[in-house]
């Protein structure tokens, strides 16, 4: 799907999500079946996509819309991908937000 032109996310530095991180997981969800609008407010079905795409980092639940634990962990699994070097504990935090910015941040 066409990525819409979103700026950078300044989560990538500072750790907290603003509209353009969650733009920019709805970009991610769009690789993985999401449809709906790049608006930066994440419903059940930006969240179901996520979910979907995070099959390839360990997430083995329902692609419900409905982000938990588990969801929140295999974010971080991705996140390890991008410099995240703290536990999988399925508990976002800053660095946790810093490391899915940095991946978001290259769609």
């Amino acid at each position: 799907p066409p990525s819409p032109d979103v700026p950078r996310s300044a989560t990538q530095d500072n750790g907290v999500p603003d509209s353009n991180y969650y733009k920019r997981q709805q970009i991610y969800a769009s690789h993985h079946g999401y449809t709906g609008p790049i608006d930066g407010v994440l419903g059940t079905n930006s969240w179901a996509g996520t979910q979907r795409g995070l099959a390839d980092y360990g997430y083995t639940g329902p692609a419900d819309g409905v982000p938990g634990p588990n969801t929140y962990a295999a974010m971080q699994r991705l996140a390890s991908h991008y410099g995240y070097t703290g536990p999988i504990d399925g508990d976002l935090g800053p660095n946790s937000y810093k490391g899915l910015a940095t991946y978001f941040n290259t769609l």
